[in-house]
C-alpha cells in the first residue's frame, strides 16, 4: 500500500531545505576548488610539495554533499526506493558525524580567525546533524 505524500509537512520541508543546503553546499565546494585562485595555490603547493590530502578529502566530502543532498530532496516523494532511502540516511547521519569531527578538530579556533567562527560553524553543523536525526525512518 503506497503511502499519501504530504508536500507541505514540517517533516517533508525540513529533508527539502537540508537536502538543498547539502546540495548547494557540496556543488559551492567543487566551484570553489575550481577558482583560479584555488588552482594557482594548489599549484603552488605541488612545486613544493605540499600534501593534497585536504583537496582530495574536499572533493569526496563535497561529492557525499551533493549525493547527500539529492537524496534527502526526492526521498520523501517516494521517488527512492524505502529500503535503499534508509541505508541512505543512515550513510548521510554517518557521514555528517564524521565531518562535524573532523572539522571541529581540523577547523579548530587556532585556524579560524576567531574562536566565535568556530563555534558558529561547529553549531551549524551539529544543528544539520539534529535535523538529520529528526528525519530518521521508521523501523518496521
Amino acid at each position: 500500500m503506497s503511502k499519501k505524500i504530504n508536500l507541505f509537512s514540517s517533516t517533508t520541508l525540513l529533508a527539502v531545505g537540508v537536502g538543498l543546503f547539502l546540495f548547494l553546499s557540496g556543488a559551492q565546494t567543487l566551484i570553489d576548488l575550481n577558482s583560479p585562485l584555488a588552482k594557482a595555490a594548489r599549484g603552488l603547493g605541488n612545486l613544493v610539495g605540499a600534501d593534497q590530502t585536504s583537496t582530495i578529502l574536499a572533493v569526496v566530502f563535497a561529492i557525499l554533499k551533493i549525493a547527500g543532498g539529492v537524496v534527502l530532496v526526492v526521498g520523501p516523494f517516494g521517488l527512492i526506493p524505502d529500503a535503499i532511502r534508509k541505508l541512505a540516511f543512515w550513510v548521510i547521519v554517518g557521514f555528517w558525524a564524521v565531518l562535524t569531527v573532523y572539522s571541529a578538530a581540523f577547523g579548530g579556533p587556532v585556524f579560524k580567525p576567531t574562536v566565535m567562527l568556530w563555534v558558529q560553524s561547529l553549531s551549524l553543523n551539529i544543528a544539520i546533524l539534529a535535523a538529520l536525526w529528526s528525519l530518521k525512518p521508521e523501523g518496521k
